[in-house]
């Protein structure tokens, strides 16, 4: 290991004014190489840089800025004399006294380094940046420093795959760290965590595995920059790395998790993901809960929240309005993402967490006492039967196999008609493909989702305007996927389906099926032909030619079809 860096002056002495470094510093002579924002023993916060200009620097006069991720909140301290050695590591600390790991001390110019979210350290001479390092996913007593797979660069250290979270050297009694000296961390193995002893593959989450159960989009007891928070259940064993956290409707990038260790979720446990993991700052989550943090805001009202994998949408909700002190709770009976799209399927936390407000963080929800019993639905306040559709009334007039954008994803759907004479419900119906391995998708909502005879009603993978290609009113949402070709969709009784796979389903209100599908297009059963048995045959069936939504692609969902 190479020896720390030469302290010539370490303190706070008198410093020339901000902006002007006594040496002739370039961009890249200096790097960010390492920073510990939480510790757990210690008490003292520190970074380290790293001399890679190939010659001795004064780094009297650079100015250390500390800030959020954005910029926001920024705080300086202008560097008193001092000289670092070429190719050399240097740490820098919030004390007023150097222990023996630390070279210098800036005391409490800098303020807390950020241990929630993202944070921010840059080092300038006037406006002139030499390097600056985003960091996040900080754990109490564990550093987060830059991979040993190279010395440290300013442009390596731009990539948060780069850095690693330090759990092998302890600097000091309880943190582990390299202050002063070289890294020695590895990050996760691409795709890969590690698993006690050995290295295994991430099981990443499919569509569905994950299902957000709750949201505190509006804590009293804390702020909410440090007291909002989620919660998931998982419906099957997979792992948390690389999982996305993200809002659907901002332009900020999704907060991913990052660790080499494999985060396990159970089928049937629940985690939580909040602003702060820190116990005393966040509400009083239950220690252990909290699996990953983000740095958007849950907003109170029209708000929404997303897990994802890449570029696939694992689970979102959305709310139109919140209140004060009490999370969002789905009812666990409906603890499935395509139940979760109804709002009607949630109602407020009763029950204290932590410092008093209320929900059940990382524990089943509380009943919603207001939802109606099996077999009945919410008509406008009063609980009344549901009303299934009479066998030939329910008819499949339109289906969208094959979006412009969101193949595969939101933007598919089909769209139902009633040709009775009287009107029945969507509750309860199974949303399903023939020949899969899924059970139906049912339409699950308390509100009374009545068709009217000559109403048409539209069902989707994404409930989101703005990811489903522009579809405003969806009636329900589904998690099959709708193949471009030899593909097929059916509305049934999911009560006829079994209760194991391939599911196949004896009651079936109507089917179709297409040998193939026009991208951009949808495929209408023509005017005049909305029968269950008419829209059997291919010949009846022709390309939208309407545009709709915000996608450029062509039908007419939620309206009477155009095509001739």
């Amino acid at each position: 290991m190479r020896a720390a860096a030469l302290v010539v002056l370490a303190g706070c002495a008198s410093a020339p004014a901000r902006g002007h470094c006594v040496e002739a510093l370039e961009p890249g002579d200096l790097v960010i190489s390492e920073v510990f924002a939480k510790p757990a023993a210690t008490g003292a916060e520190w970074f380290e840089i790293y001399n890679a200009s190939g010659r001795p620097l004064s780094l009297e006069g650079l100015t250390l800025v500390n800030s959020r991720g954005d910029g926001s909140s920024a705080k300086a301290h202008v560097m008193s004399a001092v000289i670092i050695a070429p190719e050399q590591y240097f740490a820098l600390g919030n004390v007023s006294e150097l222990p023996g790991y630390l070279q210098y001390a800036y005391g409490s110019d800098l303020g807390s380094l950020f241990d929630t979210g993202t944070g921010k350290l840059a080092l300038k001479c006037g406006d002139n940046e030499i390097d600056s390092a985003l960091y996040d996913s900080v754990k109490a007593g564990h550093s987060r420093e830059l991979s040993d797979a190279q010395p440290p660069d300013a442009s390596f250290n731009d990539d948060a795959a780069n850095w690693c979270e330090e759990s092998d050297t302890e600097f000091a009694a309880g943190d582990y760290g390299t202050p002063g000296g070289e890294n020695d961390c590895t990050p996760p193995v691409l795709g890969a965590c590690s698993d006690g002893a050995t290295m295994r593959e991430i099981v990443q989450p499919a569509p569905g595995d994950l299902v957000i159960t709750e949201v505190m989009p509006s804590p009293t007891r804390v702020p909410d920059i440090v007291g909002e928070w989620f919660e998931v259940v998982a419906k099957k064993d997979v792992d948390l790395n690389g999982l996305g956290l993200d809002r659907a409707n901002d332009t900020l990038p999704a907060d991913v998790i990052t660790s080499s260790t494999c985060l396990r979720l159970s089928a049937g446990s629940f985690a939580v993901f909040a602003r702060s993991s820190d116990m005393t700052q966040n509400g009083g989550l239950p220690a252990g809960s909290v699996l990953g943090t983000f740095t958007f805001s849950l907003v109170a009202s029209a708000g929404d929240v997303q897990l994802v994998n890449g570029a696939n949408v694992v689970d979102s909700v959305r709310w139109t309005s919140s209140t004060n002190g009490k999370a969002i709770q789905l009812d666990p009976d409906l603890e499935d993402a395509v139940a979760n799209d109804m709002q009607s399927n949630f109602c407020d936390a009763q029950h204290s967490y932590g410092l008093g407000d209320l929900g059940t963080p990382a524990a089943q929800n509380d009943q919603c006492a207001l939802l109606p019993q099996p077999g009945m639905c919410d008509d406008g306040g009063t609980p009344r039967a549901i009303v299934p559709p009479a066998m030939g009334s329910l008819v499949i007039t339109e289906v969208m196999p094959h979006p412009n954008a969101n193949n595969s994803g939101p933007a598919e759907w089909f769209e139902v008609t009633n040709t009775g004479s009287a009107a029945f419900d969507l509750n309860g119906l199974g949303l399903d493909r023939a020949g899969d391995s899924r059970a139906p998708d049912v339409v699950s909502g308390a509100k009374c989702l009545s068709l009217a005879p000559g109403a048409f009603a539209v069902f989707a993978r994404g409930a989101d305007p703005t990811t489903n290609g522009g579809i405003a009113t969806v009636a329900a949402t589904f998690g099959l996927s709708m193949v471009d070709t030899a593909g097929n969709v059916q509305v049934v009784d999911p009560a006829s389906c079994g209760t194991a796979s391939p599911y196949t389903c004896t009651s079936i209100y109507d089917a179709v099926s297409w040998s193939s599908s026009t991208k951009g297009a949808s495929s209408q059963v023509k005017p005049g032909m909305y029968t269950t048995t008419a829209n059997d045959s291919a010949g009846n069936f022709c390309p939208g030619v309407a545009t709709y939504g915000n996608a450029g692609n062509l039908g007419t969902p939620g309206a009477d079809n155009s095509c001739m």
